[in-house]
């Protein structure tokens, strides 16, 4: 949904025509179809032209006011929601990123009812359910205390079961059992302002109980119950407690391309408009994309955006079929499911967080503006890696299941399909040339292999310090540095499996838009080698001859993308409201657009401020004095 400008920046006119392929393709391509992309734009519309939601104040507005506005929009949220008959729950969280602000109902949406949902009775679902989707009760997220985040046997606060009332007392009993960050907490106190205006927003609180009530009813009973008297039994695969965290982590993946993406577009069309040094004195100052170095920052972001985007569709199709086999009886893909949700939340936030951080400073000075958008990108992905987990608690937990993968590959039994590769002996990589690099099972094999082999590692030191006599919990926390890199290999080659298969079936797309998505694919493939190449070097799957020949075709890849970058971006179809910086604007106009936003300062309010007046009049006139 981008603007019909009058005025366009010549040299971002320019890029666009370079294109080699149509970015409508790609748009549909990304938002599942021509439909599902008007749809997407339709959503966009009703904020744009509703004047609750205007963000010409976005960087200005302090804590409090920003608060305010929130619930202010969330309330205009629901009210839009009504008049225009919007119930998809992605639908609704299409609005959310629009809006550029976490509506107070989010954890509502995204945990509370799918809680609800997956761990209540259907008694319990019928009453809470509609009561909760209606937003009549608002659910908070109250896991995390003071004193301790993810380690859940560790927490503090009590529930003692009376049988007597058929209550359960909820209790505090220490400074470090308060719960903190609860999310929607509008009962007991605010914790602070964080790290970005973008979560500033959102009321996160401290909670403490003093023996506090609950009637046994409001306990959850889908998977475990609680009889009158105090008998506790299991009612279902107690596993399925994960299944809301696995959703979670599936949706942040999601998250990570909304945000890398809107980052890396402001980046290039700014590198395309920005010109800075003149490499040839007979020439003018070059655009910043023609600089080697800068296409180096930005080009593996953009791929890694692409490559989020289809290891998200890719990994959903995974939830949701192990959704079906669940409600069948059939847990035999829980284990994995969990491996594999936990490995890339915690590996494409950190990876997206990085890139983002690149796009600020690849913009320079103008990109440590607030009202760039590159500071919220970065601050907002790097919140993302430590919460529901932190990133290398998550990578521990993959390491767990990639541990006993080895033990089942040790005792011959047979390995879920998606790591059959993990009991084949690794051998040494045999292509030598640049092209034979860009086949998708070389690729493939290459990441695998060396999965395969640091496992096998680690798994062996592991049970060598064990057999010695060591106690696991010892030799596990001896080992965890090189558990978490392995299973940071692990889910960097389930991503990489994940964007191969997504090219290996494209529909809808052009030769030309074909073309374009392989060199994306390919880049991000072979970066990661050359990012990483000491891992595959100490794998034994590569030489450094090997490597070299790598990063030369990651250098011809670049060199290939390089006129395409300008349209790849705006195929994501990141609207100027929506990106809502100065720097990343569809008609290239951004110095203009720069001066405007700097009038908005409160501290261009007045001609000149009191505290000049106050404190620097009479500095001057002391040191005057004394001349």
């Amino acid at each position: 949904m981008q603007p019909s400008p009058t005025k366009v920046n010549p040299d971002l006119a320019k890029e666009r025509k370079k294109a080699s392929f149509n970015p409508t393709e790609l748009t549909y391509l990304l938002y599942g179809g021509k439909h599902k992309t008007e749809r997407k734009r339709f959503l966009e519309s009703l904020l744009v032209k509703d004047p609750v939601f205007c963000k010409e104040d976005a960087y200005i507005l302090d804590r409090k006011h920003g608060y305010e506005r929130a619930l202010q929009r969330g309330l205009r949220a629901v009210e839009l929601c009504k008049e225009h008959q919007i119930t998809d729950p992605d639908e609704i969280i299409l609005l959310e990123r629009f809006a550029g602000t976490i509506f107070p109902f989010h954890l509502n949406k995204v945990m509370f009812i799918p809680t609800l949902k997956g761990q209540g009775t259907e008694e319990q679902k019928a009453k809470w359910l509609p009561l909760a989707e209606s937003n009549q009760i608002i659910g908070t997220y109250a896991q995390t205390e003071l004193g301790h985040g993810t380690f859940i046997r560790g927490l503090e606060t009590t529930a003692t079961y009376d049988k007597s009332t058929q209550e359960f007392i909820i209790h505090s009993p220490s400074l470090t059992a308060c719960k903190w960050w609860p999310g929607n907490c509008i009962t007991v106190g605010d914790i602070g302002a964080k790290f970005t205006p973008f979560t500033n927003v959102t009321d996160n609180g401290f909670l403490m109980f003093d023996h506090v009530r609950i009637p046994l009813n409001q306990m959850l009973m889908g998977l475990a119950k609680l009889s009158p008297d105090g008998t506790f039994t299991k009612s279902g695969n107690s596993k399925l407690l994960y299944g809301s965290m696995s959703y979670v982590r599936t949706i942040i993946v999601v998250d990570c391309f909304w945000l890398l993406s809107q980052a890396i577009t402001i980046a290039l069309r700014y590198s395309a408009v920005r010109r800075q040094g003149r490499p040839k004195s007979d020439e003018p100052e070059a655009q910043l994309i023609h600089y080697k170095t800068q296409q180096y920052k930005l080009l593996p972001g953009l791929a890694m955006a692409y490559a989020t985007k289809f290891t998200f569709d890719r990994v959903w199709k995974l939830y949701e079929e192990s959704q079906r086999n669940f409600a069948a009886g059939d847990f035999s893909m829980l284990p994995e499911l969990h491996a594999i949700t936990s490995g890339l939340k915690a590996f494409t936030t950190s990876t997206a967080m990085r890139h983002a951080e690149t796009c600020r400073l690849a913009c320079g000075g103008h990109g440590y503006l607030l009202y760039s958008g590159l500071p919220d990108f970065y601050a907002v992905l790097n919140a993302s890696c430590t919460y529901e987990g932190d990133n290398d608690v998550l990578y521990l937990q993959v390491a767990r299941y990639l541990v006993k993968i080895a033990s089942q590959v040790q005792e011959g039994k047979t390995l879920p399909p998606s790591l059959k590769y993990m009991s084949r002996k690794c051998e040494h990589c045999p292509v030598i040339n640049g092209e034979g690099f860009l086949e998708p099972e070389v690729q493939r094999t290459i990441y695998q292999e060396r999965t395969a082999s640091e496992m096998r590692t680690v798994a062996g030191a592991l049970q060598r310090r064990i057999l010695s006599g060591m106690d696991p919990a010892d030799a596990w926390n001896d080992l965890c540095v090189d558990l978490v890199r392995c299973a940071k290999g692990y889910s960097n080659s389930v991503m990489v499996s994940y964007v191969l298969d997504s090219m290996e079936n494209l529909s809808g797309v052009s030769p030309n838009s074909r073309t374009v998505l392989k060199s994306l694919s390919d880049l991000f493939v072979l970066w990661g080698i050359t990012e990483n190449s000491g891992s595959f070097l100490e794998a034994g799957i590569l030489n450094c001859s090997q490597i070299q020949t790598i990063r030369q075709q990651v250098y011809a890849l670049m060199e290939q993308l390089r006129p395409e970058a300008v349209a790849l971006v705006d195929a994501f179809d990141h609207s100027d409201y929506l990106l809502n910086s100065p720097l990343g604007r569809f008609d290239g106009n951004v110095y203009e657009d720069l001066f405007r936003w700097a009038q908005r300062s409160e501290l261009n309010d007045q001609e000149v401020q009191p505290g000049y007046y106050k404190y620097l009049r009479p500095l001057m006139r002391d040191n005057k004095s004394k001349l």
